[in-house]
């Protein structure tokens, strides 16, 4: 009987709207990964492609752009506003880092520097010329931005006015009439990156955009359910602006034509959405596995497998160990060690033992009580909270090993002329340091951390810690 009722609701809405598919529907999809100068990112490229694939099945002509450098992302612009002039529905999706700064927003190329705030107007992609590459459509405007990642080019930016402000996540915009645009989460908030093939915020866009027949508006309410029940209610997607007073599918309802090469010939039958909708929200993988077998082309697979992965990496019985799964949590943790000049190495998202090492230092110093097992959001706050370096600078020996006639003369290593320079009386510019040395205790800690065992002699040099 609920599947006769839906029919019956898709039928009443094909009526008047068999010729309303002869439009003009257009796309823009984007996805940067590679960028030269920070780490890369596993998912814009395939969150591009995805939905890519996805806007050419429900009627639109998609242009697809990977890996854009500035000259190439303001190119690939100027060409869509030039394709999208008098369309009757344009689409622009942009997956990557994003910055916001004086609460104006900017999207990242790949070969940005940004090692200064003043560089952001220069070397990034302000998001009104998105905008502008939208001013000729004639009729519905749509920006979706999965930009919202904790970005690594703020911790090391060099700020030149210390009033301007750069923000975490995106700042609200208010876009003209007869656009929306959509965040993968809300203004001074950052969004996912996923562990598995696409984020978060795409993979409800891939679960949703497709359904035929559902309101825009509808859907992306939709969307933002998946995304919140998907993270735990930690990243909420949001969406600004207004549409006009009609109803307006991304996908066609089924049945009704559409006139667009692209027409999608493979939507969502009724009943595999009265399934999706009775399973997602399973804590048994099977029944998504049993989906995902009955339906492998589905327009809900990505979702599917993104809880697949959720519900198998929080089983104990896993074979992924917590502790080796890269974790946006600790990244962010590691990010801030660094700023606090705690030297946990590369931000890998990987909580070893030089990262609670790191976080144990910076606890000693600052006098906090931190949990070092595991990457906390209390720790995240704490290093947030400090403004200025904590951990003292640690001046090791010139060299791990000593040789073995470290006390002959003839056969000790001569000291060069940096080293020479750098053991002088410090100048009138350069303030002298206090330096002491490392007490047993600290070296203890460090040999468990290195793994040392008892007796190795591993305390014999002792480090030189200066303030």
């Amino acid at each position: 009987m609920r599947l006769f009722n839906i029919a019956l609701a898709v039928i009443a809405l094909i009526g008047g709207l068999e010729v309303a598919w002869a439009e003009k529907r257009v796309a823009l999809v984007i996805g940067n990964s590679s960028y030269q100068r920070v780490a890369r990112l596993p998912n814009p490229n395939n969150d591009a492609a995805d939905m890519a694939a996805l806007l050419s099945k429900v009627g639109f002509e998609v242009s697809r752009k990977m890996d854009l450098d500035h000259t190439a992302f303001r190119k690939a612009l100027q060409e869509f506003g030039r394709e999208a002039e008098g369309a009757d529905f344009a689409i622009i999706f942009f997956a990557g880092h994003g910055v916001e700064v004086e609460n104006r927003n900017f999207l990242v190329p790949t070969d940005v520097s940004l090692s200064a705030d003043s560089d952001v107007e220069f070397e990034a992609i302000p998001l009104d010329l998105v905008m502008n590459a939208l001013s000729r459509v004639s009729g519905v405007r749509v920006v979706l931005l999965d930009a919202c990642r904790d970005n690594p080019f703020i911790a090391a930016m060099r700020r030149s006015n210390a009033t301007r402000s750069i923000g975490r996540g995106l700042a609200a915009i208010e876009p003209a009439a007869g656009t929306l645009v959509g965040y993968a989460a809300k203004e001074g908030t950052t969004a996912f990156d996923g562990a598995g093939r696409n984020s978060p915020y795409t993979a409800g866009l891939l679960a949703h955009l497709g359904e035929p027949g559902v309101d825009i508006q509808f859907v992306f309410r939709k969307v933002r359910d998946t995304v919140l029940a998907a993270t735990g209610g930690k990243q909420e997607p949001f969406t600004y602006g207004s549409l006009p007073g009609r109803e307006i599918f991304i996908a066609p309802p089924r049945g009704a034509t559409a006139v667009s090469p692209a027409n999608n010939s493979r939507d969502a039958s009724l009943t595999e959405i009265e399934l999706w909708t009775s399973i997602r929200g399973s804590k048994s993988s099977g029944a998504l596995k049993d989906y995902l077998q009955r339906y492998p082309d589905g327009l809900f697979v990505a979702l599917a497998r993104f809880q697949i992965q959720q519900l198998e990496s929080a089983d104990p019985q896993s074979d992924a160990s917590q502790e080796d799964a890269p974790n946006e949590l600790a990244k962010r943790i590691q990010r801030e060690l660094g700023r606090a000049g705690c030297s946990p190495g590369n931000p890998d998202g990987i909580w070893g033992g030089r990262t609670r090492e790191a976080l144990r230092r910076f606890a000693r110093y600052s006098g906090a009580e931190i949990d070092m097992a595991k990457p906390t959001e209390i720790a995240l706050k704490k290093l947030e909270e400090s403004t200025a370096r904590v951990c003292p600078v640690v001046a090791r020996p010139n060299s791990i090993e000593k040789p073995r006639n470290a006390n002959n003369p003839n056969t000790r290593p001569r000291p060069t002329t940096e080293q020479k320079r750098t053991a002088a009386a410090p100048s009138a510019s350069r303030p002298a340091r206090v330096c002491r040395a490392e007490t047993h205790d600290e070296c203890r800690v460090r040999a468990r951390a290195a793994g040392a065992r008892r007796g190795s002699g591993f305390c014999r040099d002792r480090l030189t810690i200066c303030e």
